[in-house]
């Protein structure tokens, strides 16, 4: 029974021993499973911080954006202080005209001291002024002994302001080896001129005249060039040109049996009025004289206005004679620069129902060419090539270059039986400057003055008469010409040409010359200083 009893005391302590160690398993699992849990929850809790983080950082750049945005929106306060600055206005300068003076030969009129420059008489001369009083001298000195006179080249000026100034002059001279009749234009000095005109062959005489009428010694340098190309000589720069002086100098001590010359003149210093005179002589009869004043700067498009022919029928006539070869109208077209030009020449009669005519030429790069202006003429019909009337001659070239107009007029012919040359007289005349803005013009004395105008764009130009004459009104179509009669010894202020070319010219009886017109350069204006 003890044995009995005891059997079931150990079994009991069996039975509650392994209940003890299936609690005690139970624990350990509830322990091990209890981390995973919490670190789950540790996981999610750090995946939601961070989440809010980065939802905070975005909203929170997005906060700046639109602050920075709304920043750049706003006007910001902000300071600045001017420069001084000083507007000073210079004292005008005067405006200042130059008239070349007297026709001179080469000799006195006893025939001596051939190489030394002389007048022949002294000029007529008309000027102009608007608001101001002209106010003219001489210059002091001349190589041809005319400093001071009459003779001399006239130095014309207004006191600095708004007012216009222009003057011109014409001379007609008679002796054994000059005839003819001359007008020029008085033209601001300058330190660029372009002279296209004059000969240096048998029978031609051509002299180039320097004025400078400024307070400032002028040196002088001299390009030439002609039908062979550039033409080198001892002498071409260097030339001194004193204040208050002319200069004379034969252009066939430079290049003799020269026939087609164009002069580049350009001065440092003081600045100068340059131009030609050229006289003929065929045979023992003088054929004429004319001061060429200078031509437009070169340029792709040039137009020669008011170009007239008169007594183109005894001059066909006088062709015949030995030396009047050179009596035909023609156009003298350089090239000064580096490549070849291809130029074509248009002659456009004013009158509309005359015929034009118009031709191509070739100029090699520094040469001159010098043609007929009826080559565009393909047949010879027996009439007049380029019968009397007025006449505009436009060239068009795709290289830039300078140009003028010849043209020659001869009074009757002898009577039969006699064998002398008609009374003949020539004419350059200039490719001419566009006008911009206000322009004054002088007519000097000299048979029936006309001034024409011409350019690409048509208009009405209203001359305004000053001292007494009629004012002028003068409707140009476009692409053509048109002139008017004006006044001997009268000024004209011009109104509306802006854009267009304009000359004077006149003809008579063995007597034909012309000037173009050229626009005041610009005046100084107020000036601004900054530190």
């Amino acid at each position: 029974m003890a044995d009995d009893e005891q059997t079931d005391l150990s079994a009991g302590d069996a039975g509650r021993e392994a209940a003890a160690l299936d609690a005690e398993a139970t624990a350990r699992d509830a322990e091990r499973a209890a981390p995973e849990t919490d670190r789950a929850r540790g996981r999610a809790r750090r995946a939601a911080v961070v989440g809010l983080r980065v939802v905070t950082g975005l909203a929170g750049t997005a906060v700046a954006l639109a602050v920075i945005v709304a920043t750049g929106l706003l006007p910001l306060p902000s300071r600045s202080d001017a420069a001084p600055t000083t507007t000073v206005t210079p004292a005008a300068a005067p405006q200042l005209r130059v008239c070349p003076g007297a026709l001179l030969h080469l000799g006195d009129t006893q025939g001596r001291n051939a190489g030394s420059p002389s007048s022949l008489g002294a000029p007529r001369r008309r000027d102009g002024a608007t608001d101001a009083q002209v106010s003219a001298s001489a210059l002091g000195r001349s190589d041809a002994d005319t400093g001071g006179t009459a003779s001399a080249p006239a130095r014309l000026e207004i006191a600095g302001g708004g007012g216009l100034l222009a003057g011109a002059q014409s001379q007609s001279a008679s002796t054994d080896d000059i005839s003819g009749f001359a007008a020029a234009a008085c033209v601001e000095p300058t330190g660029s001129s372009w002279l296209v005109g004059g000969a240096t062959t048998t029978g031609r005489t051509t002299l180039l005249t320097l004025a400078n009428p400024t307070a400032v010694d002028a040196t002088v340098a001299l390009e030439l060039y002609g039908e062979k190309g550039p033409v080198t000589a001892p002498g071409l720069s260097g030339i001194t040109v004193a204040a208050g002086s002319q200069r004379v100098l034969s252009l066939a001590g430079f290049a003799p049996d020269l026939a087609s010359p164009v002069v580049h003149v350009t001065a440092r210093g003081g600045r100068v009025v340059a131009s030609l005179q050229q006289s003929t002589v065929r045979g023992l009869d003088p054929g004429g004289v004319d001061l060429i004043g200078a031509a437009a700067d070169p340029a792709r498009q040039l137009r020669i206005p008011g170009v007239r022919v008169l007594g183109a029928d005894a001059v066909a006539q006088a062709l015949g004679r030995e030396d009047w070869s050179d009596a035909i109208p023609t156009i003298r077209v350089a090239n000064p620069g580096r490549a070849a030009a291809k130029v074509q020449v248009s002659l456009q009669p004013e009158s509309s129902d005359g015929t034009g005519t118009s031709f191509d030429l070739d100029v090699a790069a520094g040469h001159v060419r010098e043609v007929g202006l009826d080559s565009g003429v393909d047949v010879d019909t027996g009439a007049l090539a380029i019968p009397d009337g007025e006449y505009t001659v436009v060239v068009t070239s795709d290289q830039p270059v300078v140009a003028a107009a010849r043209i020659s007029t001869a009074g009757k012919a002898p009577a039969a039986g006699v064998d002398a040359a008609p009374a003949s007289d020539f004419a350059w005349d200039a490719a001419a400057p566009v006008l911009r803005g206000p322009t004054l013009v002088s007519i000097a004395p000299g048979d029936d003055p006309r001034i024409a105008f011409a350019g690409a764009t048509g208009g009405t130009v209203t001359l305004h008469g000053i001292g007494g004459a009629a004012d002028i009104r003068i409707t140009v179509p476009a692409g053509g010409q048109a002139s008017a009669a004006v006044t001997a010894g009268a000024s004209y202020d011009i109104e509306g040409a802006d854009g267009m070319t304009a000359s004077v010219g006149y003809a008579g009886a063995a007597a034909l010359s012309g000037f173009t017109i050229a626009p005041a350069r610009p005046v100084s204006g107020p000036l601004t200083i900054h530190p």
